[in-house]
């Protein structure tokens, strides 16, 4: 049944040369440790929306990626692959960042029957700059500025480039749980002009003991004092110090979010020599 959000085949073509990209980054062995000799933490920006605080360190380069299946509403169901995520650190708290949603396909139901259509998603380029220390001030705190790029296909995405910065905040509680939160802005645009999109998420996470790790996250979309509010949750495994898989579920549950949704990824890193 899955098959029919692929097409049309031809456009998958176009991720061909990323797949490619991500299978000789896999296929490269990572360096175990940093120059101090110990291993830091693999800290990924995902599965979940809420973005960590900590950067991947100098000379590090992480790749994060994955796909989501989206029940959008009731006549319209979509796959994104591969969403992607490259960070590449230029600094001990400051990482570049460059990403995209890859290849969106849609299947569309409707009164005259369904159809499908698929294109491009946009590109964004950003930074992440760390600006306090939670052994000092008690949370970590990081800023990404960012700015969507207009590559995507027609209706798939913004029709110019689009600045936007996410504030990051971290705390570390009691019994191996983290609460972290974001509160994002960006001025986007679409054919009727521009507008200011506001967002804001809280999440928990949860080490459950030996490789595995767990969180429970509420995000959303703010508008004329409404929500379109979003509950998320999903686990990551950790396969080895530089390696990571995870699984993600989640539920609209006010305003126009999306009915529902599944996710699965990886994350793999590169530490510097």
């Amino acid at each position: 049944m899955c098959a029919q959000f692929f097409q049309p085949l031809h456009g998958l073509s176009r991720i061909a040369p990323v797949a490619g990209a991500l299978l000789l980054f896999l296929s490269v062995p990572c360096r175990a440790q940093d120059a101090s000799g110990k291993v830091p933490e693999l800290i990924t920006d995902r599965p979940d929306f809420t973005e960590s605080s900590e950067v991947v360190g100098k000379g590090v380069v992480q790749l994060e990626s994955g796909f989501l299946f989206e029940k959008v509403d009731d006549g319209l169901r979509q796959v994104t692959l591969p969403e992607l995520l490259v960070r590449i650190g230029i600094g001990d708290r400051v990482e570049l960042r460059l990403a995209s949603d890859g290849y969106v396909s849609q299947s569309i139901t409707g009164l005259e029957g369904s159809r499908r259509r698929g294109g491009r998603a946009d590109a964004e380029i950003g930074a992440k700059v760390k600006l306090v220390d939670a052994s000092r001030a008690g949370v970590d705190f990081a800023i990404i500025p960012f700015l969507t790029l207009p590559t995507a296909s027609d209706a798939f995405g913004s029709p110019n480039a689009d600045p936007g910065l996410k504030l990051t905040v971290a705390r570390a509680l009691p019994r191996d749980f983290d609460l972290s939160a974001n509160l994002n802005v960006a001025s986007v645009s679409d054919d009727a002009g521009r507008a200011w999109e506001r967002e804001a998420s809280l999440s928990f996470g949860h080490a459950l003991g030996g490789p595995f790790g767990a969180y429970w996250e509420a995000y959303g979309s703010f508008d004329r004092g409404g929500c379109a509010c979003t509950l998320n949750t999903g686990l990551t495994l950790g396969l080895g110090d530089n390696r990571q898989v995870d699984v993600e579920i989640g539920r609209g549950v006010s305003g126009d979010a999306q009915g529902w949704f599944v996710g699965f990824g990886f994350a793999v890193r590169r530490l510097h020599h």
